[in-house]
């Protein structure tokens, strides 16, 4: 179903937008042509009103041929920027009443150069995109949704450059639907078994209680919350830095194939389009916009979900962040939201406060690990500046950090803590167990889960380890590591 006037002025021009004129005689409704608007007014829904533009089907979902033919030779025009679609989107309506309209009344918004690459014939690259993106949009379950359409998440119209194309596979009424009950998990990929642990058991609390869990596809805490929202009853949304039919580390093919299923994969990219560095910050941006609070599990102080978190803290949203070990690299970012403000997460119930719902009777079990003592007491409030505390290298450098972090996206990954590596004093065996330690107190019964050792070989490697003092023996029979991960 069509409904143009879904996009406020502000989304689609960022503030500089001439009023909406009808393309057939180029005059403007209501305003000399050199007027602006101000305020959030609805672009060009008259468009509709007029008898001319093509008869929607309610039961249609995306954009049909014509339309994706039409968006996409606007949006991908070469050399017309993105504030010059803007521009044309506010002042004329969708892509249609754009080429409806005469080179006289282009002219008037922009440029003549402008006007005539915006007119000029589709080259071969965009004929071969169209092409691409027309034969993926047949197939069932995927969708090109535009800002015309109704399906179009309305939280993305916060943004003020909203992407004006989203490829989707799977529920595309979903972030609509979710509106305030949605909540991002965000976080390292290089996570510790703990911090796997802590993502999927929020995610299925969240998702039990009909949360629906947002996050962006990658490696560790990514991966383990849409786990853990899948094995509920609840919804997933996949937001990812490539085309919506790339799969982004290549290993997810089998959990974006269930995310589709039983959620929503959604990109802003154009189909076929690989994994780039410069892309998972835009992607982070979309996370932040659909969801109504950002959870950062675990955290470099380097990593690309400190990007996630300062856009939400950015919006209005709120941010949280799990405390972890002080020892533990993966918990500084973490510990720094917190110091600048982000609101302190043990549970699930947490992030209920956030988005001011009552948490459901059962399920609601606090972390085993505790906030450290010597971390300062969190201050309430949203999180403004989210990676205050940690030197800015710029996006790329955030998406290829040198500690090993990043956002899962910059490039594919051998497992979990890819430092740890085994030398003459550690047998393979006893490698496996001291990473499966992570670092928060843990027992041998969840080592053997972690390692898939027996638990007589995992208590010798323990006992090897503990009088080789790389960990400690506590009461209750738990283990807590004493050195880093690199054994080497």
């Amino acid at each position: 179903m069509k409904n143009f006037s879904i996009a406020p002025l502000s989304a689609l021009a960022a503030g500089d937008a001439l009023p909406a004129r009808d393309p057939r005689s180029g005059a403007a409704f209501g305003a000399p042509p050199d007027t602006l608007l101000h305020g959030d007014a609805g672009v060009a829904s008259t468009l509709y009103d007029d008898g001319n533009a093509p008869a929607p089907d309610s039961q249609q979902i995306g954009a049909d041929r014509e339309e994706i033919k039409d968006w996409l030779r606007l949006c991908h025009a070469p050399g017309v920027p993105p504030a010059a679609v803007r521009r044309l989107l506010t002042v004329f309506g969708p892509p249609w009443a754009i080429f409806c309209a005469s080179r006289a009344d282009l002219a008037r918004v922009l440029s003549d150069d402008l006007v005539a690459r915006l007119l000029a014939p589709v080259c071969a690259d965009l004929s071969e995109q169209i092409a691409r993106t027309l034969e993926w949009a047949s197939r069932p379950g995927c969708a090109v949704v535009t800002l015309s359409e109704s399906a179009y998440p309305q939280a993305l119209l916060t943004l003020g450059d909203a992407p004006p194309i989203l490829y989707c596979r799977g529920d595309v009424g979903l972030p609509n639907r979710a509106g305030d009950m949605a909540a991002a998990l965000v976080g390292s990929r290089r996570a510790t078994p703990q911090g796997r642990d802590n993502a999927r058991h929020f995610a299925q609390v969240l998702g039990d209680a009909g949360v629906t869990v947002v996050s962006g596809l990658a490696a560790g805490i990514d991966a383990a919350a849409h786990e853990g929202a899948l094995e509920t009853a609840g919804r997933t949304c996949a937001i990812v830095g490539t085309g919506a039919d790339v799969v982004y580390p290549a290993r997810h093919h089998a959990l974006a194939g269930r995310i589709a299923e039983r959620g929503l994969l959604l990109s802003a990219f154009p189909v076929g389009t690989p994994p780039r560095p410069d892309h998972f910050p835009r992607r982070n941006r979309l996370i932040a916009a659909l969801a109504r609070c950002t959870v950062v599990v675990e955290a470099t102080t380097h990593s690309g979900s400190l990007i996630t978190a300062r856009l939400a803290g950015e919006l209005g949203r709120d941010v949280l962040a799990i405390p972890g070990s002080i020892h533990a690299p993966q918990s500084r970012g973490c510990h720094t939201l917190i110091r600048d403000g982000a609101t302190l997460a043990t549970s699930p119930e947490d992030v209920f406060e956030a988005l001011g719902i009552a948490p459901p009777a059962t399920k609601i079990a606090k972390l085993d690990a505790k906030p450290p003592e010597a971390m300062p007491a969190p201050r309430p409030g949203r999180l403004r500046h989210a990676s205050r505390g940690a030197p800015s290298r710029g996006p790329a450098a955030d998406l290829f950090d040198v500690d090993g972090d990043g956002d899962g996206n910059a490039h594919d990954v051998s497992p979990v803590h890819a430092s740890m590596t085994t030398s003459a004093s550690v047998s393979p065996g006893m490698a496996a167990v001291l990473e499966a330690l992570g670092y928060d107190p843990v027992s041998a019964d969840t080592l053997c889960e972690r390692t898939g050792q027996g638990i007589t070989d995992v208590l010798a490697h323990l006992s090897v380890l503990e009088l080789d003092g790389r960990l400690a023996r506590l009461p209750g029979g738990r283990f807590v590591r004493l050195t880093s991960l690199d054994v080497r």
